[in-house]
């Protein structure tokens, strides 16, 4: 189930809610909208992140985890990745999305289905 883990003020705001399967972070103006969000989902897997701002199309992406090595390990980075597991991402946030409240619900699920 996702959890709030922190949420920023001032001209950088944003909320972060996270389990073991995703992290969703939202960005906000000034006025409190919405601008964007990053649906960082399989976390324990292949990671990939699903980004939406406003005014731009949707990304999605692998996270690369840079090295597994102990002695060089780089800092994870979005790299272009493949076909979208829309219907399995959309029914793993419906059954954890609970606490998000019904804004952010709506703002994801409906990005999703588009």
């Amino acid at each position: 189930m996702l959890r709030e883990l922190g949420e920023t003020t001032g001209n950088n705001r944003r909320r972060w809610f996270s389990d073991d399967y995703f992290d969703l972070i939202v960005w906000y103006d000034e006025n409190r909208r919405a601008t964007g969000f990053q649906l960082c989902y399989d976390k324990l897997g292949k990671e990939h992140a699903f980004t939406w701002k406003d005014g731009a199309e949707a990304t999605h992406n692998r996270i690369d985890e840079g090295e597994a090595s102990p002695f060089k390990n780089m800092s994870p980075v979005l790299v272009a990745d493949g076909v979208i597991p829309y219907d399995e991402i959309r029914r793993q946030f419906e059954s954890r999305a609970k606490n998000v409240g019904p804004e952010i619900y709506d703002l994801v699920m409906g990005k999703l289905q588009d």
